[in-house]
Formats: structure tokens, C-alpha cells, sequence
């Protein structure tokens, strides 16, 4: 298996722009991708390959200035790139069949896959992925919830940074530099471990994705998948149990049974679309007699929250004036 550090350049557009962009093509896209850097590792994280393409953007055709001072690609440069469909085609022929992805931060990938939804490209191959950013902080001091900088970590590990930053193959080549000093297949290991396994995992109501989004909360609760789901194990229909739980964050949680393969907990994250319908992160997970126990306590918690939640004061009706 190999490791492929990936690093995006992408230009923006200015707001009128790219919201009648995203209007036309019924689906977000924040930026259009115009440098694709990659450095290939083999299993025991030595470098053995490199690959970088300018891409020719097709919705936002003119070079932001920030863009340009930032990355140092110009317009004509951009505008002798190689069309997405095509750069695609060979980024994945060099990447091979057996490998994961390695981003510093979490934006990469996601960008990655609205271009490819945008141009109608299968983006299925993008799925095997990890934050290196993570995989950083968990090795070193365990804060995760801090979002450090790629320069931050060369400096952690006195890594000399002697290629201009912020062009798509030297950042992925600093990534890989960063990698090489990480135990990166115990960070892969763990990364799955606190991911969680799920029986069943989906995105529903993808607007950004080209779905149809949920125009209200009600009509995605009432949607079959939701309502009446089938057992991901056997495919027998699943007996919705008590009622859900609906905790902070827009979070739904509910509680099903099924007769052969016991009992388990669906989850609905809820997000908002760039075009205000609702999508949602729908998870199936096997329960255990905890996870149960601990539901019912927060259905119980929200019940006791609803009796007691004081009611707002009427304001009196104003009379109307009488003559005599």
C-alpha cells in the first residue's frame, strides 16, 4: 500500500459569481481546484513519486488577485491547464489502486469532491482519507482540537522549509516530510478506532451534492429511510422502539429493533445546504445494553425539560373602545 500526500490550489470567485454559479448548477462550489500537488510513499514512508498538473478552471475562468499573489500561478498559466475531466483521469492512473490519501487539514478532499460533482466525475476513489493535522496533534501534545499549521509542524520537527509554501507539490511535499516523522500506520489504526464502525453510513439530502435537499426537519423525519428503515444485516424492516431523542446540535437519535440481528441506534447529524434545505449524516450502529440504557435516560431527561420548561406569557388582548 502507499501514501499519497495531497495538496490543492484553488482560485475563488468573487460572491455575486459564485452564487449564480452554484444557482446554475444546483450544488455548491466554493472554489475551483487549479493545482493538484501529490507525493507518493511506499509502505515504510520513503518517497518514491511526485505528481503536480495545472488545472483550467471552468466556472470561474478569471484568476482572483489573491489567488495569484498567494500562489504565484498566473492567468496564463491557469489558462493553459489541463481541463479537470483530464487531470482527474491522470491523477488517478499515477495514484494506483492501492493507497490512502494523506491532507493536511480537512478541506482537500471535500474540495476535491464538489469539482469532481460539479463536472460530473466519479468521485468514489476520494473516499480513503486522513487528516494528517490529526494524526500531528494526537502524536505530540493529544490537542485535537487545534488546528495547527503545516509550518507549525516543520518547525516541531526542525524540518528546513527550502521551497516557496503554498504551491500545491512543495506543500505536499512538506506534508510528506511531516508523515515521515509520525508513525503513520498507528495513526491510521487509531484514526478508524475513534472514527467509530457503523453498519450503515450515507450523507441524505446532499443539496451540495446534487440531491434533493429537505425543505423542512418534519419532512426529513418523516422520510422512509428515516422512519421506516430496513435492518443493514439481514434487510428485514426495523421496529422503531421508543421515541427519538433530539439532543444539542441538531442531532436525532433513534432507537430500533430488529427481531434477527438485536437492537440499534440510528443517528441523524443535521446540516444546512448552501440553499437552505437540510441534509443530514445518517448512521446505523449495533447498540449495546449501555448504549440503550443511556438513550432512554436522555429521552427521559428531555421529557422531565419539556414538563417543566415555563410557559411564555400570553399578552393580555387589548380591548376594544366602546362608544356610548
Amino acid at each position: 500500500m502507499y501514501y499519497i500526500t495531497l495538496d490543492l490550489e484553488w482560485n475563488q470567485a468573487y460572491a455575486q459569481k459564485a452564487m449564480a454559479v452554484q444557482r446554475q448548477l444546483s450544488l455548491r462550489l466554493r472554489g475551483e481546484v487549479i493545482q493538484i500537488g501529490a507525493v507518493k510513499l511506499d509502505k515504510n514512508m520513503r518517497i518514491c513519486g511526485s505528481y503536480q498538473v495545472i488545472v483550467k478552471p471552468k466556472f470561474f475562468k478569471k484568476l482572483h488577485r489573491h489567488v495569484s499573489t498567494l500562489t504565484g500561478i498566473t492567468q496564463e498559466q491557469m489558462d493553459a491547464g489541463m481541463p479537470l475531466a483530464e487531470a482527474a483521469e491522470s491523477f488517478r492512473n499515477w495514484c494506483g489502486t492501492d493507497f490512502v490519501f494523506l491532507t493536511w487539514g480537512p478541506d482537500d478532499i471535500p474540495m476535491l469532491k464538489e469539482n469532481f460533482n460539479a463536472h460530473k466525475l466519479d468521485a468514489s476513489w476520494l473516499e480513503c482519507s486522513y487528516d494528517l493535522q490529526q494524526i500531528f496533534n494526537r502524536q505530540t501534545d493529544g490537542d485535537t482540537k487545534r488546528q495547527r499549521s503545516l509550518e507549525y509542524a516543520m518547525d516541531y520537527f526542525e524540518l528546513e522549509q527550502t521551497l516557496p509554501a503554498h504551491d500545491a507539490l512543495n506543500d505536499a511535499y512538506f506534508t510528506a516530510l511531516v508523515g515521515q516523522k509520525l508513525d503513520v500506520p498507528e495513526g491510521v489504526r487509531k484514526y478508524n478506532e475513534e472514527r467509530g464502525e457503523f453498519l450503515e453510513e450515507s450523507v441524505i439530502g446532499d443539496a451540495d451534492a446534487g440531491d434533493d435537499g429537505y425543505v423542512t426537519i418534519t419532512e426529513m423525519l418523516e422520510d422512509g429511510i428515516v422512519k421506516h428503515p430496513i435492518c443493514p444485516i439481514c434487510k428485514k424492516p426495523l421496529k422503531q422502539m421508543e421515541e427519538s431523542l433530539h439532543t444539542k446540535g441538531q442531532r436525532y437519535t433513534f432507537y430500533f429493533n430488529c427481531s434477527t440481528d438485536g437492537d440499534m441506534l440510528l443517528s441523524l447529524k443535521l446540516h444546512r445546504n448552501f440553499n437552505d434545505t437540510w441534509r443530514a449524516r445518517r448512521t446505523v450502529a449495533q447498540a449495546t445494553a449501555e448504549d440503550i440504557e443511556g438513550f432512554k435516560r436522555g429521552v427521559e431527561r428531555a421529557s422531565i425539560r419539556r414538563k417543566t420548561r415555563p410557559r411564555k406569557n400570553r399578552r393580555p388582548r387589548r380591548q376594544e373602545k366602546t362608544t356610548d
